[in-house]
């Protein structure tokens, strides 16, 4: 069985990210496990043994991460995942009991995983950090293995919780059915709202990393309020993803909607959901960084409409395949660098001289957003 569930899970990845070619995700991760150490070593203040603190904390979010999402029990479960099934959803079907099936579930993660993702993370830190770390080879493997135990109890113990039920159809009425059917999807998969917060707030710490330990970053703490409100906007991609990750348009083939109609209600959803959170982020930083709060603001909103109309347009409902894609990445990168580095530029040396130029530019953006959410 545990063979059975690393074929499953090899096809499952292969299929969504190109063949073959996903073979070299470990070898992607290691460069990746390497730039990052080597660049944190050579160029910041960051010592050798927070780089550690940094792969075992890492291990545990993935297995954190491994043992919720790629379980999708509870999603599954209530039908958020469409038709989508597992061999550890079989225990009615197969004569093998739900314990087994979870435990051989666990074991293939460990291991499938850990060659993925958690082993190339510990190679690209020790190469450079040397062999006074060499514990980070097997406490970084205990604590991924703790993450997934941890998590997957909470997923299945998730399955006997009442649903939440904070948001419904009624409370929504305000969007579109299927805007309002996006939204409600994203609430109910694993997680819910907090995925998204994680989302935003992982890559929020990151940027953060870079500016306040990098020296060569350092140049965005000029008027940090206004350089975050433009990452802010940036970052909002991640919740046209998570939009877009439990429907496909096959699923609406039955129903009297064009193509047209289901990406406004996506747009509206994305909308619904971006823009407050966004929006939430730069008036929360405005307590630690004063200054700037309501040009932050328009900066963010301006940032997190005009990326909807950049990644609608190139990825269309596909954001989660398509940017994998080298050449849809490339041209979403074009299209938003011509918003975003003007903004940077702008955000590092302002001064109240350069308040026209950067209301234009967001005004811009503001409005290609809006032309691209009414269409």
């Amino acid at each position: 069985m545990i063979k059975k569930m690393i074929e499953e899970e090899w096809r499952k990845n292969s299929a969504l990210y190109r063949g073959r070619s996903f073979a070299a995700f470990p070898v992607l991760v290691f460069f990746f496990s390497f730039a990052w150490n080597w660049m944190a070593l050579n160029f910041s203040v960051i010592t050798a043994e927070t780089l550690q603190n940094f792969v075992l904390g890492l291990s545990a979010f993935l297995g954190l991460g491994v043992g919720a999402v790629g379980f999708s029990s509870r999603d599954a479960f209530r039908n958020v995942l469409g038709r989508t099934n597992y061999l550890v959803f079989t225990s009615r079907t197969l004569p093998i009991s739900r314990k087994s099936l979870i435990t051989s579930f666990v074991v293939k993660d460990i291991f499938y995983y850990s060659v993925l993702m958690v082993l190339p993370i510990i190679a690209g830190f020790l190469i450079l950090a040397g062999l006074n770390y060499v514990s980070v080879v097997y406490m970084a493997p205990l604590l991924f293995l703790g993450g997934i135990l941890v998590s997957t109890v909470i997923t299945v113990s998730s399955l006997t919780l009442p649903s939440n039920r904070f948001l419904n159809y009624g409370r929504l009425s305000g969007l579109r059915p299927l805007s309002a059917k996006s939204v409600l999807d994203l609430f109910r998969s694993s997680g819910g709202f907090l995925k998204i917060l994680f989302s935003v707030g992982l890559l929020t710490a990151f940027y953060w990393t870079l500016v306040l330990y990098f020296p060569v970053t350092s140049i965005f703490l000029s008027n940090p309020l206004l350089s975050y409100s433009v990452i802010m906007g940036l970052v909002s991609l991640t919740v046209y993803n998570w939009l877009n990750r439990f429907d496909e348009l096959e699923d609406y083939t039955f129903l009297p909607l064009d193509l047209q109609e289901i990406m406004k209600s996506k747009k509206q959803a994305y909308t619904a959901v971006a823009v407050p959170v966004s929006v939430s982020a730069v008036l929360i930083s405005g307590i630690f960084y004063s200054g700037h709060l309501l040009l932050g603001v328009f900066t963010t909103a301006s940032m997190t409409v005009y990326n909807m109309a950049v990644a609608s347009h190139i990825t269309g409902l596909k954001p989660n395949e398509k940017l994998f894609h080298a050449d849809a990445f490339i041209k979403y990168m074009l299209g938003i660098g011509v918003i975003l580095i003007p903004q940077l530029y702008l955000s590092v040396a302002y001064t109240p001289e350069l308040l026209p130029h950067i209301l234009i530019i967001n005004t811009a953006g503001l409005l290609i957003g809006l032309y691209s959410y009414s269409r």
